[in-house]
């Protein structure tokens, strides 16, 4: 007999500065991608032209699993209508008022999705990120503006006016700021990437002084979150308290949201949160904590994304699926993994292969040698595990990770590695390697592993 092939859809995240595509399977894995910059001016075809090129490119990478082809995904930034595939309104694109979905059905013959970015993304992390196997999730994304989505059993809430979910412009400051909106007082306009900014060229402008002026060479046109980050590294006075009064608003949305949905899972996203949220989800997390309702269940999380970039990917490749009639909740997928077959003192043997180092098994089952350099470098012994070394073992985003400690217990797991997991809604075991074998092996779910075998 044949080998079955797998049935698969194309993602694609059309954003102002890049179109990403990728062809994924049914299960959630990235087979291929593609990427090209998106038309800066032009007519709205030329964008279209590059958005099709992309999804070319991305099934001629793999050929044979684009054979079985089924849907296409699209997520696009702004308001969308998904039934006339229509885009109603897009920053930073030449697109509004465009109709994307029928180009791209008659040039590929399958049909398309079409969905807002946020929903898209918020989607994404609910199939395959932090959101993964819960019932229902509501996304955060903070970044130039501040985007909302809503999930309820696997499917996107949009609302009655195709607006559902749009945190953003929940208004939360009676007459605060003005928002690009038109309206005062939005969160938008109080804790955005652009309102942060705003606060921080006012507080210069009126004499205060910041190592902002060092980092941007002075030129304050425009503040990215990598910037930010540098500067909240340094505790830089004026930064530190502009980004704790950004956590303030988004905190209280949250628990506005908690009392309103209830939803299992919070997921904060976006480039703000990505780059600075070792600063500020201990802030949000403790507001929360500290306005929570008196009986309250506690156990819903709040936790930061997983996925990065591949949250929109992901996201559109489920809503392609969603629209033939598969049901996008893996919960109960069986997913591939390797085998630790024998584990000794100084070697670990996984599927037939020995391996004489500390290894790390990766979610998507790859395995690969620990780099201890960056350990030593960072604690002086590679008998710390920290946030930095636990980015990469989690790649793939697991749902479980098993560290295995070594025969003698020697490893250790630093507290700011446990808080790295803890807002990934990653859950963590540590053991003796011995013991920490048997489970990674028992363990059902979306699992990684680093496992210590040295001492």
């Amino acid at each position: 007999m044949g080998k079955t092939r797998t049935e698969t859809v194309v993602g694609v995240d059309v954003g102002g500065t890049n179109i990403a595509a990728a062809l994924v399977s049914a299960e959630g894995r990235i087979l291929a991608r593609a990427r090209n910059r998106t038309p800066r001016k032009g007519r709205p075809q030329d964008t279209v032209d590059v958005l099709i090129r992309t999804i070319d490119e991305v099934l001629e990478a793999d050929a044979e699993a684009a054979k079985n082809l089924k849907a296409i995904g699209l997520g696009i930034a702004g308001p969308v209508d998904p039934a006339k595939g229509l885009i109603i309104a897009t920053p930073n694109m030449n697109l509004t008022g465009v109709v994307i979905s029928e180009p791209v059905e008659e040039h590929f013959e399958v049909p398309v999705a079409l969905g807002n970015d946020v929903n898209v993304g918020t989607l994404g992390e609910y199939w395959m990120g932090a959101a993964r196997g819960s019932a229902s999730a509501v996304g955060i994304f903070v970044g130039t503006g501040i985007g909302g989505g809503l999930i309820i059993d696997g499917k996107v809430i949009l609302g009655s006016r195709l607006a559902g979910a749009e945190i953003g412009h929940m208004r939360v400051q009676t007459g605060g700021p003005k928002c690009g909106c038109g309206n005062r007082g939005c969160l938008e306009a109080l804790a955005s990437r652009t309102a942060i900014e705003r606060d921080i060229r006012q507080a210069v402008d009126s004499g205060t002084e910041t190592i902002l002026t060092e980092i941007l060479d002075g030129d304050f046109g425009r503040v990215r979150s990598g910037a930010l980050k540098k500067a909240l590294k340094k505790e830089d006075p004026l930064v530190t308290k502009v980004m704790k009064k950004a956590c303030t608003w988004i905190g209280q949305a949250c628990l506005s949201v908690r009392h309103l949905v209830d939803p299992e899972v919070i997921v904060l996203g976006g480039g703000v949160i990505e780059a600075c949220g070792d600063f500020m989800m201990p802030i949000i997390t403790k507001i929360i904590e500290e306005g929570s309702m008196p009986g309250a269940n506690d156990s819903a999380s709040v936790v930061r994304s997983t996925l990065g970039d591949d949250a929109g990917i992901l996201g559109a490749a489920a809503l392609a699926l969603q629209h033939v009639g598969a049901h996008v909740d893996l919960e109960d997928t069986e997913i591939p993994s390797p085998r630790i077959d024998f584990v000794d003192f100084g070697s670990i043997t996984v599927d037939g292969e020995v391996h004489t180092n500390d290894i790390v098994i990766r979610a998507n089952g790859r395995v690969k040698k620990r780099k201890k350099g960056p350990v030593k470098a960072t604690y002086g012994t590679s008998h710390f595990i920290g946030p930095e070394e636990l980015k990469k073992a989690c790649k793939g985003n697991p749902e479980v990770l098993v560290i295995g400690v070594g025969h003698d217990e020697k490893t250790e797991l630093t507290d700011d590695g446990r808080q790295f997991l803890s807002e990934r809604g990653i859950h963590v075991e540590v053991l003796p390697t011995p013991e920490a074998v048997k489970l990674y092996n028992e363990t059902k779910a979306r699992k990684a592993a680093l496992m210590h075998v040295k001492c």
